[in-house]
């Protein structure tokens, strides 16, 4: 008739304890998504301005095609960031600076895919680097930044 459990110390506390906090895997889906997003705006705009998206007529259907997936996958992307916040979906860190990179790693990998510069094409996500705490955190220290802009 005993319990299996081990007598241990009970937790009567009116508030939860917290959990662990968040990684820097939400802001790097953050960062990722609002790239996504970026590209997908681009594009879409392209589709209809720049007459060489693609040579013939299907040039700017696949490219609003593509800005169509890229536009779902950011969406899915930023949700999956949220769910792995944790307790932390109220702190800003997580975020206002992946968002920036976000739109600066969209901007310039949209800008150099319209622009046919293959060899380049990977090398704003190089800037990604950025969106993990401790990369950031001593970023701002060699800055001499606040601790809350950049951290």
């Amino acid at each position: 008739m005993g319990d299996a459990r081990r007598p241990g110390r009970r937790n009567n506390a009116p508030i939860r304890p917290r959990r662990r906090p968040a990684t820097s895997v939400p802001d790097l889906l953050f960062a990722l998504a609002t790239a996504a997003w970026t590209m997908a705006l681009a594009f879409f705009v392209a589709s209809y301005t720049d007459e060489n998206v693609t040579a013939g007529d299907a040039g700017p259907v696949l490219a609003r095609i593509f800005a169509g997936a890229l536009a779902i996958s950011g969406l899915f992307l930023g949700l999956l960031g949220y769910g792995l916040l944790r307790d932390e979906t109220r702190n800003v860190d997580h975020y206002l600076f992946p968002v920036f990179l976000g739109l600066v790693v969209g901007g310039l990998e949209a800008a150099i895919f319209l622009w046919p510069a293959d060899q380049l094409l990977l090398a704003p996500f190089a800037l990604l680097i950025l969106t993990f705490r401790p990369v950031r955190r001593g970023f701002a220290r060699l800055l001499h930044l606040p601790r809350a802009g950049m951290a």
